[in-house]
C-alpha cells in the first residue's frame, strides 16, 4: 500500500476581545477622571518547539502538467543527427502486464507506470538527463503531483556502476544509499538496476569496465550475474533474491539494428512450496516503442 507524503499545517485562531463599561451612574454628579490604564502585552512569547519538524526536501520539486493523454506526441528533444540509438523508448508494453510511457525534454522527460493493466497511471516520474545521462529522477507513487522520493546517481568514470543518493521519507524507507548497475538504456525509474546496499557493500567482479556480478549480503542478500553482447550491450541478467543459487528473475535484452532495446524478455520463477515443489517459470515479454521520435509527417 502506498503511504502518502503528508504536510502538516498549523491553523493559528485569533479571538476578539471585547471590553464591556460600567452600568451608567444614576447620580449626575461631576465625573471622575479615570485612573490611568496599564496597558498588558498579551502576546505569548516564543517558545521552541521540542521536537521540531524538519523540512521538507520536495518543497521546491514542481510538477508540470504534461498533458492528459498519455499517448500524445511530445516534443522531442534535439539529438543528434548521426545515425544511432534513442535517449530512450517512448513507450514499454509488457504483455498482461504494466505499461511505461516516455515523454522527452531537452533536459530530461517524464515517466508514467499504468502497473495494474487499467489504463490510468498509478506511479510517475521525472527525470533530468545531461551528457546522456540520467542525472535525477524524482518519483511521485500515486500520480498526485507530489514527490515521494527521489534519487540522483553518481558515475564511476571506469565502470558501468553509479552510487545513488536516495532521498525520502521514512514511511518510503528513509535516506539511504543505492548502488546501481546501469545498463546502456533507460528502461523504469531507476538509471540502472537497484542494488539495495551502499557501494562499500557491494561486492563486484568486473572485466573490462563492465560488471559481470555482484552481490550483496545482510538481511536481504541478493546475487546478480550479467552478461554482455560482442558491441558491449547487455545481453541477460540473472537476479537471483536470496543468494541460495536459485534465479528468481531473468532478463532477455534484444536490440535492433539502430543499437535501441527493442524487446525484453522476462522469466521469472517463485519460491518453492513447502513441499520442496519447484514451480515453472512464468514468461512475459515487453516491446519497446521509439514513434516519438519520429519527425512529424509534412
Amino acid at each position: 500500500m502506498r503511504t502518502r507524503l503528508l504536510l502538516s499545517v498549523s491553523l493559528v485562531s485569533s479571538c476578539l476581545l471585547a471590553a464591556c463599561g460600567d452600568p451608567e451612574p444614576t447620580d449626575k454628579g461631576p465625573l471622575k477622571s479615570a485612573p490611568n490604564e496599564t496597558k498588558i502585552d498579551v502576546t505569548p512569547p516564543p517558545v521552541d518547539s521540542p521536537n521540531p519538524k524538519p523540512e521538507d526536501p520536495f518543497a521546491d520539486d514542481v510538477w508540470e502538467d504534461d498533458g492528459a493523454d498519455t499517448d500524445a506526441a511530445a516534443a522531442p528533444p534535439v539529438v543528434p543527427a548521426e545515425p544511432g540509438a534513442w535517449p530512450g523508448p517512448c513507450k514499454i508494453t509488457y504483455k498482461n502486464g504494466p505499461t511505461l510511457r516516455f515523454k522527452y525534454t531537452a533536459t530530461g522527460g517524464t515517466v508514467r507506470i499504468d502497473a495494474n493493466v487499467e489504463g490510468v497511471p498509478d506511479t510517475c516520474g521525472k527525470f533530468d538527463r545531461k551528457e546522456g545521462r540520467t542525472t535525477k529522477v524524482s518519483v511521485d507513487l500515486g500520480c498526485d503531483k507530489q514527490t515521494d522520493l527521489r534519487i540522483e546517481p553518481t558515475y564511476e568514470p571506469d565502470l558501468n556502476l553509479a552510487t545513488a543518493k536516495v532521498t525520502a521519507s521514512e514511511e518510503n524507507g528513509g535516506n539511504r544509499e543505492l548502488t546501481l548497475v546501469t545498463l546502456g538504456t533507460f528502461v523504469g525509474l531507476e538509471p540502472g538496476y537497484p542494488l539495495n546496499a551502499a557501494r562499500k557493500d557491494v561486492k563486484l567482479d568486473a572485466k573490462d569496465g563492465k560488471v559481470r556480478k555482484a552481490s550483496i549480503a545482510g538481511d536481504a542478500p541478493a546475487k546478480l550475474d550479467i552478461t554482455y553482447d560482442a558491441d558491449g550491450r547487455i545481453k541477460t541478467l540473472k537476479e537471483d533474491l536470496g543468494a541460495d543459487g536459485s534465479i528468481d528473475r531473468k532478463f532477455d535484452y534484444r536490440f535492433d539494428k539502430a543499437g535501441n532495446v527493442s524487446r525484453i524478455d522476462v522469466a521469472v520463477t517463485p519460491a518453492a512450496g513447502d513441499d520442496g515443489t519447484k514451480p515453472k517459470a512464468s514468461k512475459q515479454t515487453a516491446k519497446l516503442d521509439y514513434s516519438c521520435w519520429a519527425p512529424p509527417s509534412k
